[in-house]
């Protein structure tokens, strides 16, 4: 997993070094415009600390987002109905209306950013809780990579191929372009390698929470010879099947006859099947005690999706899966 976080970032830096030769590092408050740009958090950050920023050219149409943080856990609200839900409220990242908190390794998304449509600014904000006083609060800490992705006019960006072997910044700057690294529209998690891994938002290996109404696509990169997806699911806790000991699928996860989307936290794997018994799903939730694997042949965009609803119960930290695309 580490290998392949390191080769991701060394290839986007390789992606930009003709560019852009140097990295921007504003501080709290500040703007930039570079093509790639490093927020570290100050040792003492304010409340509010706000990153502006501006586009790089034209053409730039989508913001890579890279980072690690340790920020509060998510806070487990009540409301009148006695549901509890998971909410980023005292700390959180927040980008683009999403809003993350906890603790991530290398997380990564996407922004839209359409210059050519007029588009010229996104703002980054790390909230934080005021620590007077408080007890159990965890020091801030954030380490984020911004790459500004560009999309020349007329061009098919994932057509621009890149061979897959070990990266060297002198050897690909002069190859590498940005159509690898961007993501086809709507896909909050986009991974242009054959295999790696993927985990849920504060996954924190196994012992976090994820945050309650979301609902997002993870992508993977289709070549015109892909013939499907196989993940390999090593750690699952997703649901509100609490004493499920197995990985349950569709109508245990989601209800067709439901009017609202309460009790339905799921992995959707579009035309999946399972390797060992062939059976086939689309709907996966519960947990499991030893490692599952799916694979799927679906047509157009190779992705999953991943929804959390309004209730929070216990044993719902998140997923963690290997994937290959062949």
């Amino acid at each position: 997993m580490r290998n392949y976080i390191a080769r991701t970032l060394l290839l986007l830096v390789a992606a930009s070094a003709i560019e852009a030769a140097s990295v921007a590092t504003p501080n709290c408050g500040g703007s930039t415009s570079s093509k790639n740009i490093k927020l570290v958090n100050p040792a003492n950050p304010p409340r509010e600390c706000e990153y502006h920023v501006k586009a790089y050219s034209k053409y730039v149409c989508q913001l890579r987002i890279d980072w690690a943080m340790t920020l509060a856990q998510p806070t487990l609200r009540s409301e009148g109905s006695g549901l509890t839900y998971a909410e980023c409220s005292r700390d959180y990242f927040e980008v683009n209306g999403i809003r993350l908190c906890g603790t991530e390794v290398w997380q990564h998304i996407y922004v839209p950013l359409n210059a050519t449509d007029g588009e010229s600014v996104v703002d980054l904000v790390f909230s934080l809780a005021d620590r007077a006083g408080a007890s159990g609060m965890p020091t801030p800490y954030w380490d984020m990579t911004v790459t500004q992705l560009e999309c020349p006019a007329g061009a098919s960006v994932r057509s621009l191929d890149l061979e897959e072997e070990e990266p060297t910044i002198e050897g690909r700057a002069s190859k590498i372009k940005d159509g690898f690294f961007v993501a086809p529209p709507g896909c909050l998690q986009y991974f242009p390698q054959s295999k790696g891994a993927v985990k849920s938002f504060n996954y924190n290996d196994g012992n976090g929470i994820y945050p309650s109404r979301m609902n997002y696509a993870i992508c993977f990169r289709r070549d015109a010879d892909t013939t499907g997806l196989r993940i390999r699911a090593y750690d699952f806790n997703v649901g509100d099947v609490v004493s499920a000991t197995t990985m349950m699928t569709d109508e245990n996860c989601y209800s067709s006859d439901s009017t609202n989307d309460l009790d339905a936290d799921f992995l959707m794997v579009p035309q999946a099947t399972f390797e060992d018994s062939h059976k086939h799903a689309t709907y996966f939730c519960g947990s499991i005690k030893k490692d599952v694997v799916i694979t799927s042949n679906n047509p157009g965009p190779l992705m999953v999706l991943f929804n959390s609803d309004d209730i929070y119960r216990q044993n719902e930290a998140g997923f963690a899966f290997t994937y290959v695309v062949s």
